[in-house]
């Protein structure tokens, strides 16, 4: 892969105004989860999938919900193929919808044969069951479930890149073929499903989840500026993300990671709320907030390297916001992670633009993904780069592959500067704000986790040194989701394998 010197001399905000996170390194592809092998495949669900699957690959029409502005807002999307009559929807309190009222819906064009409707339900009540029903072609689905939660102490599950479809290249059990994309995203699609389904089973009453990024797979960096309308590559792909039966009833507050930033589809198929059109936008779309309770969530697109535009964004959500409890950002890089991306100059460089809009924004938690591995960091204050230890990425990248083999006798020298010396200098240690265990009151930094996959079509390893500012970390090609509770004084993670229900690290609390 071609890839362009640059020096990371400042950090100044000009350094980055267009500059794209493109994973310059390719990590290489260490494990997958392989589905029919797994405990869920069992009593016949694998070969049941793949009849089901064979009928809704080719047609991305399933139902995306998104949460709404507030509590009170349940967002929609779905594709409608043009040849269809007018879609409508309704909502109702009653399941045979006697009762449903419609919905105003937004119809605008997408891939070519499809148009991508939207619509919005308002005046929701807390701890209510709601049932609704859409047309497909003039004829209305059977009723489905949506229920809103206790909004003054709720939890929600946090994953990180299902990315449907990245399974492509591996061999499966009994074959000499690679998957291919179909039979990858059939695979991928059943473990996303399954990570869903675990999820719900160990908290029945989430409100929501929060996904890190790379919601799929493919993508075409060298015609992106020309068919970034029209690209249909990830649709097959978009189809198995939402299949899950879950996400009929529950909403997917998803973030936009550097497999999404360079199509329009994500913005077809996701109805972001307070979404905006000109900050933090790349082709699949820009920064959007929304609250829940006493917690104000906010997603960047990280993908767009304008950290004014971040910090514009943040300002104006926490302004409209200035009472709530809680702030949450989400992005896909992982900025204080521990996997083969982590100590990238590229990502460093955006952890160290981002550290004082965070602090002094008074951010609680930040939710990464991108490294497919599991971390915790500790909570963290006033991280500064130092300059004179910063690799170029080209010198950087000489030593990346052995470093993951952990030649430890070789010393590479940049220009200046050593390897050794460039990891030491963002370690960090002196930014660990506080190293207690399981519980920390009246936090005074920043919590960093990041997300492992949870398809498992792709795992990353660990770098082999674990990084000074992180308290936890997991790798075993497992994937894995994490369940957050939040109350009027705590924000408590737990974090669990998908197969087996088992925690992968303590649970973590923050109290104030």
């Amino acid at each position: 892969m071609h890839k362009i010197r640059r020096t990371v001399g400042t950090l100044l905000i000009a350094t980055l105004l267009v500059a794209p996170i493109t994973a310059l390194y390719a990590a290489d592809n260490d494990g997958w989860t392989e589905a029919p092998q797994t405990q869920e495949a069992q009593n016949d669900k694998w070969e049941n999938w793949c009849k089901e699957w064979e009928t809704i690959k080719d047609s991305p029409t399933q139902m995306s919900l998104t949460p709404g502005k507030d509590a009170s807002q349940l967002n929609f999307a779905w594709y409608s193929k043009t040849t269809d009559k007018k879609a409508k929807i309704k909502i109702g309190t009653k399941k045979d919808l006697s009762d449903a009222v419609l919905i105003k819906i937004e119809t605008k064009n997408a891939v070519e044969g499809y148009l991508s409707n939207k619509a919005t339900a308002k005046g929701l009540k807390n701890n209510k069951t709601y049932y609704y029903s859409y047309t497909i072609n003039g004829k209305w689905t059977a009723a489905t479930v949506y229920k809103t939660r206790d909004i003054k102490s709720f939890s929600f599950a946090f994953v990180g890149d299902p990315q449907i479809g990245s399974s492509a290249s591996n061999i499966p059990t009994g074959s000499t073929e690679s998957l291919g994309q179909s039979n990858a995203v059939r695979n991928d699609s059943f473990n996303w499903n399954s990570t869903l389904n675990a999820a719900i089973e160990k908290n029945s009453k989430l409100s929501f989840v929060v996904s890190a990024g790379d919601q799929i797979q493919s993508r075409d960096k060298k015609t992106a500026d020309k068919t970034y309308k029209t690209y249909t590559d990830n649709e097959i792909e978009y189809s198995g993300y939402l299949s899950a039966d879950a996400l009929m009833s529950l909403p997917v507050a998803t973030t936009i990671g550097n497999h999404d930033a360079l199509s329009a589809n994500y913005t077809y198929h996701f109805n972001n709320p307070n979404a905006s059109t000109t900050l933090g936008d790349t082709y699949a779309g820009g920064d959007y907030y929304f609250s829940y309770g006493n917690t104000l969530f906010i997603m960047l697109n990280t993908n767009n390297r304008n950290i004014a535009e971040h910090k514009q964004f943040m300002d104006k959500a926490i302004g409209s916001h200035s009472d709530a409890k809680w702030k949450v950002v989400t992005l896909h890089q992982d900025i204080y992670g521990s996997g083969e991306h982590s100590n990238e100059p590229e990502i460093v460089e955006l952890r160290y633009a981002l550290i004082p809009i965070f602090e002094k924004n008074g951010i609680d938690v930040v939710l990464t993904g991108h490294d497919h591995t599991y971390s915790r960091s500790y909570l963290m204050n006033g991280g500064v780069v130092d300059m004179t230890s910063m690799l170029s990425e080209d010198d950087y990248e000489k030593y990346f592959e052995e470093d993951l083999e952990a030649v430890s006798h070789v010393t590479y020298v940049g220009e200046n500067v050593s390897y050794q010396e460039y990891l030491e200098s963002i370690q960090d240690a002196y930014a660990i704000a506080s190293k207690k265990v399981s519980k920390v009151v009246k936090p005074k930094g920043i919590l960093y986790i990041t997300a492992n996959s949870a398809s498992g079509s792709k795992y990353y390893d660990l770098v082999e040194t674990k990084q000074a500012y992180i308290a936890a970390r997991w790798q075993k090609d497992v994937p894995t989701y994490s369940i957050i509770d939040v109350t009027s004084s705590t924000l408590t993670i737990n974090t669990y394998r998908t197969d087996n229900g088992k925690k992968i690290d303590q649970a973590f609390t923050l109290k104030k």
